[in-house]
């Protein structure tokens, strides 16, 4: 191999190392976020206000090989409660976990709830 094909690899292979580490975040808990309770049962969220629809996700079909399942999950709730921060809502009611192989993904329902 001459030189100039020997630069190409190493930039290439450079590249991707450096790509990689960026591809292999997930989703952190916003500071403020915090303070955001995670709730199954309906009946705990009934009297709050209804603030909207979010999903929360992390995962992708090449992170899978990388990332284990339990660091999945904390993530995907981390994406939900960062969402939940950005409309105004305190509380969320988790209303299905879509199971899928190489991801983590929860469908949910933010609520402003009275502070106890």
């Amino acid at each position: 191999m001459n030189s100039v094909n020997i630069k190409k690899l190493i930039f290439l292979v450079s590249s991707f190392a450096l790509a990689s580490c960026s591809i292999l975040n997930t989703h952190q808990l916003d500071k403020n976020a915090s303070h955001v309770k995670i709730y199954d049962d309906f009946e705990q969220v009934k009297h709050c206000q209804y603030m909207g629809e979010l999903v929360g996700s992390e995962g992708s079909w090449y992170t899978f090989f990388f990332i284990s399942n339990a660091e999945l999950t904390l993530a995907s709730i981390n994406d939900l409660k960062n969402r939940a921060i950005d409309i105004g809502a305190n509380s969320i009611h988790i209303e299905e976990h879509m199971g899928f192989n190489t991801s983590v993904t929860f469908l949910g329902h933010a609520y402003e709830c009275p502070k106890s």
